[in-house]
């Protein structure tokens, strides 16, 4: 689908949120306040050629229209509550691994407020997604431990570098687990048929 471009970016940045327990909640937020109706809207007419556009070539009006439609139709808190579902269901645990990586770095002082702690947090998963679709054999578990107060390769009190205490969550790689990528573009998709119909 069209749409589907660049969505794993979209995840990533509604699952950090998530992790946080935090501002993934204003998409549901909208998609309840909206008017729902009971039966579906007209779908989106969408050009076939859009199959080959990329997010820089993507109509903007047709992108609204799109948007305004799942969330209208609600399908952008069932996306969300599916998304939370499946990443608290998979076994990487990565919900809690981004709060507590959120936690230490709340910890060092370094990061006082909610915007900067989000940037920073959305760099280290995008960080650790492209380390890991790089293919680099080396460990990404030391990366996310190095990132906890904001220089590389500095431990924490003690001594493990990992800022977490024994028995507590480690922090690995924030990288999304591919298996939930997966499972939330396919239900974005399904949502995308319901509301988009392709021109011949």
């Amino acid at each position: 689908m069209p749409t589907a471009t660049g969505s794993q970016g979209t995840i990533g940045g509604a699952a950090a949120g998530a992790g946080l327990g935090g501002t993934a909640g204003a998409a549901a937020a909208a998609a309840a306040a909206a008017p729902n109706s009971s039966t579906p809207s007209t779908p989106v007419k969408v050009p076939s050629a859009a199959a080959s556009y990329t997010p820089a070539t993507l109509d903007p009006d047709l992108r609204s229209q799109i948007n305004m439609v799942l969330i209208r139709d609600g399908h952008v808190g069932r996306i969300q509550d599916y998304l939370l579902h499946i990443l608290n269901a998979d076994t990487s645990n990565w919900p809690a691994m981004v709060q507590a990586h959120a936690l230490q770095l709340l910890r060092s002082g370094e990061y006082t407020n909610f915007p900067a702690l989000m940037d920073r947090i959305m760099d280290d998963v995008r960080h650790d997604m492209a380390f890991r679709d790089s293919g680099s054999s080396s460990s990404s578990s030391t990366n996310g431990a190095n990132r906890i107060n904001g220089t590389n390769g500095t431990k924490n009190g003690n001594g493990n570098g990992n800022g977490s205490k024994s028995g507590a969550v480690q922090l690995g790689s924030l990288a999304l687990p591919q298996s939930v990528i997966d499972e939330a573009l396919r239900a974005t998709r399904e949502s995308l048929d319901m509301v988009c119909e392709i021109e011949e």
